[in-house]
């Protein structure tokens, strides 16, 4: 009658230790630059921009179209190194078993 208690047990540790990984990552940050290092941007485990640093050079040539896309690329992979992240924390906790839809549930 109580043989499946053990899973339960097994069930509510894991549900701790997503917890734990999901605090972890919220205090966790991400940086992204450009190839040139012209433009870094840091997001943070919530995925929202924590700083944006553009070199001098990049704002004093002008180019505003430039400035934009920089930023965008930036963002872009800083978002993709918290993704990188987060797979890795999760892997520690499903011992590297891709779980349909457990990654989505940290973002």
């Amino acid at each position: 009658m109580l043989k499946g208690l053990g899973d339960l047990g097994n069930i509510m540790r894991l549900q701790k230790e997503f917890k734990n990984i999901q605090k972890k990552l919220k205090n966790s940050e991400a940086i992204g630059e450009t190839a040139d290092g012209s433009v870094k941007v840091t997001v943070n485990g919530e995925y929202r921009v924590a700083d944006i640093a553009i070199a001098q050079e990049l704002i004093s040539a002008g180019d505003k179209k430039k400035i934009e896309k920089a930023i965008i690329f930036a963002f872009n992979m800083a978002v993709d190194n918290m993704k990188e992240i987060a797979a890795q924390e999760m892997a520690k906790l499903t011992g590297g078993m891709n779980i349909p839809g457990l990654s989505d549930m940290l973002k």
